[in-house]
């Protein structure tokens, strides 16, 4: 199984040595996420290090280290899919399209914690108690 992972998960485990963290690290199934999530990600790093507490260079090396298990997908792979995912929840949210259009382009399920996905029926979405009580055999 493949699950798109949008920016708020991952700036979560980020800022917390949480589940959400080690669930990252962890799965079976292929994480995916659309390339400007890793930007995405750098311009929230200011607020990463105050709620974390951790020093710049050390937010980094967890962002290096949470990318190793996450694949970044090029806009030309997921293009094609944005027309229809734009029709399926561009009127509920505009920014979770590329979300969308990277999981019915890589036939992948959502993870996410943003209940506009639910407004969607296009693709299945999970969120992270759905993620632990899904995938965590431990």
């Amino acid at each position: 199984m493949k699950l798109v992972i949008d920016a708020n998960v991952v700036i979560s485990a980020l800022i917390a040595d949480s589940k959400t963290r080690e669930l990252i690290v962890t799965l079976e199934p292929d994480l995916l996420t659309p390339a400007f999530v890793h930007d995405e990600i750098e311009n929230y790093q200011d607020l990463i290090v105050e709620k974390s507490g951790m020093k710049p260079a050390r937010v980094e090396q967890f962002i290096d280290l949470l990318f190793q298990y996450i694949e970044v997908v090029p806009a030309s792979e997921f293009y094609p899919a944005i027309e229809d995912a734009d029709d399926a929840i561009g009127d509920t949210d505009p920014d979770d399209v590329l979300y969308l259009a990277c999981a019915i382009a890589c036939n992948a399920a959502i993870w996410s914690d943003d209940s506009d996905f639910d407004e969607q029926d296009v693709v299945q979405t999970y969120t992270t108690s759905d993620i632990i009580n899904s995938f965590d055999t431990r």
